[in-house]
């Protein structure tokens, strides 16, 4: 569906990552890891069309329809049955489609039913998350990419967005997602890739990838980088030779949030 082929992205001389190598099928979605601001967004970005990138090539058929969650979805002064019903017209659907779509996801979704009429800017975090996800759900796509869409949902939320995951991956659409928490990406994850440093590398298993914490050297925050196994040495090396303080180790599955 999509080919990454040695993509990279830079910001001036700021370099955010490079060597992104990765196809992105249907029937397997693809999950990308790392922690907050390694690049998943940016990546998400250029895979959407919505950035460029500054090396590499990105590959896509002609004509391919994208539908694209963004991390952060605006508070928008519309009514939330409004928006949506707009964003329905857009693509050319018709009212009584949008009406019968509106209904079932509010109560797919788990929304109350009074939260229709209430403006989006006034609505929970996780709320807004949900009409985020509805907006992307609208039409069919060939390509669905959701950048952290599990974040703020509760525990019915998100089982249920991992069962329409599931359902979606079987009807010839490609989905790529950031996750952030390695249990909900390993119930998704047909393929799975981590940021290390400036690269990305692909795990199919997470066990083939550790988490390496360690303290910056004049800082006493807690920083992290994946590398696979038959990097760890050099890795490590490359840590201490740097000033860094290395805390610990582990498989990304058993990788804690500690403080």
């Amino acid at each position: 569906m999509i080919l990454l082929k040695d993509v990279g992205k830079s910001y001036g001389n700021k370099l955010v990552f490079d060597n992104a190598n990765m196809s992105i099928e249907t029937a397997k979605p693809t999950v990308i890891m790392g922690k907050n601001g390694c690049g998943k967004s940016t990546l998400l970005k250029i895979i959407a069309g919505v950035l460029t990138h500054t090396q590499g090539e990105v590959i896509r058929p002609p004509k391919i329809k994208i539908s694209f969650v963004p991390d952060r979805f605006p508070k928008l002064p519309f009514k939330v049955s409004e928006y949506i019903t707009h964003m329905g017209k857009i693509q050319g659907l018709d009212d009584a489609y949008i009406k019968d779509y509106i209904d079932e996801q509010f109560e797919y979704l788990g929304i109350p039913e009074s939260i229709k009429e209430q403006k989006i800017y006034k609505c929970s975090k996780g709320t807004i998350q949900k009409i985020n996800i509805m907006q992307a759900f609208l039409t069919k796509s060939d390509l669905l990419v959701m950048d952290e869409p599990f974040s703020g949902l509760d525990e019915s939320s998100i089982e249920g967005l991992i069962a329409l995951l599931a359902k979606i991956s079987k009807s010839e659409t490609a989905i790529i997602i950031s996750c952030h928490e390695k249990a909900l990406a390993q119930r998704v994850a047909g393929n799975l890739f981590v940021f290390s440093g400036q690269s990305i590398v692909k795990s199919s298993d997470a066990q083939d990838s550790l988490c390496i914490k360690f303290i910056e050297d004049a800082s006493e925050e807690l920083s992290e980088v994946f590398v696979e196994k038959d990097r760890l040495k050099e890795t490590l090396l490359s840590l201490l030779s740097a000033g860094h303080e290395i805390h610990s180790v582990n498989p990304i599955s058993q990788r804690k949030t500690d403080a």
